[in-house]
């Protein structure tokens, strides 16, 4: 992938500037990089760059686990495979639902579990040979991961992801992902 240096540059660049507070509260609560690939025949090779804001509110807390949420905003890079030249940019925007431990009850290794149902904005139709018919898709995720570190700053995540138009048109290819995310959280 040519250009996943730019886009590291740009992540590091990201997390030096984000940390910018209103008051004591962080504007943005954290910041990650996503690595992967399709499961189709072309193996699109995909790289996001994102930003995360946690939801204020929580519910079921009194035991061990807890549910909680987050907005994750993401720009893509995909770029098809296996002879192709197709490459699309694109933004998304997911409201993710996350079950996870109690970080005060775990060993410094808190796992998670999480879901979400968003959009996405393609700057393309076409991605190998893949044919989506329109820029605006839907886009859902399932994941499991780890966080880790003295606060738990620190996320190691795999997500599977499906991308599709909801048969707004067709016809309406979609891509199926295979997704490893790490981020960095800043409070």
């Amino acid at each position: 992938m040519k250009t996943l240096p730019r886009l590291l540059i740009m992540l590091l660049l990201l997390c030096h500037a984000l940390p910018v507070t209103a008051g004591k509260r962080h504007w943005l609560d954290g910041a990650s990089i996503t690595l992967g690939e399709s499961d189709d025949s072309d193996g699109t090779d995909v790289v996001r760059i994102g930003v995360q804001k946690r939801w204020r509110h929580t519910w079921f807390e009194g035991g061990a686990w807890y549910l909680g949420g987050y907005w994750d905003t993401e720009l893509a890079y995909m770029e098809a495979g296996r002879g192709n030249t197709d490459d699309v940019l694109g933004i998304s925007i997911t409201p993710v639902l996350r079950f996870q431990r109690d970080a005060s009850l775990s060993s410094g290794i808190t796992p998670f579990a999480e879901a979400g149902l968003g959009f996405h904005l393609l700057s393309g139709t076409e991605i190998g040979s893949n044919n989506l018919s329109t820029s605006f898709q839907f886009g859902s995720l399932a994941g499991v991961g780890l966080a880790f570190g003295e606060r738990g700053q620190y996320e190691l995540a795999y997500r599977y992801t499906h991308i599709s138009n909801g048969d707004i048109k067709k016809p309406n290819d979609g891509l199926d992902l295979h997704l490893v995310k790490l981020a960095y959280n800043f409070n």
